[in-house]
């Protein structure tokens, strides 16, 4: 009672916790206790974490996802970084919705800094993209993946792919084809560098 409105607001105490002194005579006490796949939670090992959240909503006051995008965005009543690792285990990947959340993140940390019961969010973030990847339906995710892990892991392919871009820096599109278009609808592809860092360093130094 004292972590909860500390952690969210600031305040001393909250105007929201109802106390009961349980039935008085004459009346019957009823306990439901819901579920609703939390136990399948309690059995990942990485996701359990989540279930600790006291709903004080302190990473959704620092999150920058959270800030822009608001909370209908994540379509369940838990929105923000909790949402985002929260839904998804209780949920499934059924939906498109539920597939994205997990990267509905920057991974900046901010949310596991200010988490008054240190709920590692990025690893659980981390922990359900690649359970995401590994449905299979992102094949040409996955694809793209391995090739830009191929050249950022060789220096020799690296530096050829970056005097590439360079070169042809004229042919940058503006716009991306086909299903990345998106992507291009509200932001600028930026061109490449006329030289790499590389090569400037190579030169000058």
């Amino acid at each position: 009672m004292q972590l909860l409105p500390r952690s969210s607001t600031g305040e001393r105490m909250n105007p929201y916790t109802s106390m009961w002194t349980g039935a008085t005579e004459g009346q019957d006490f009823h306990l439901v206790l819901l579920d609703n796949g939390r136990t399948d939670v309690l059995a990942d090992q990485v996701g359990r974490q989540a279930l600790r959240c006291i709903r004080c909503s302190a990473c959704l006051n620092v999150c920058p996802v959270y800030e822009r995008a608001g909370g209908h965005a994540y379509g369940s009543v838990y929105p923000g970084p909790i949402g985002a690792i929260l839904t998804p285990q209780l949920r499934g990947f059924s939906s498109e919705l539920d597939e994205s959340l997990p990267y509905a993140s920057t991974l900046c940390g901010a949310c596991y800094d200010v988490c008054p019961v240190a709920i590692d969010i990025p690893e659980v973030l981390l922990d359900l993209r690649a359970k995401v990847a590994a449905t299979g339906r992102h094949r040409g995710e996955r694809l793209a993946m391995a090739a830009a892990r191929r050249v950022l892991e060789s220096p020799a392919l690296l530096a050829t792919a970056q005097r590439a871009a360079g070169r042809f820096r004229r042919l940058t599109p503006r716009r991306l084809p086909g299903p990345l278009a998106a992507w291009t609808d509200t932001r600028d592809i930026p061109a490449p560098p006329t030289e790499s860092f590389r090569q400037w360093w190579k030169e000058n130094r």
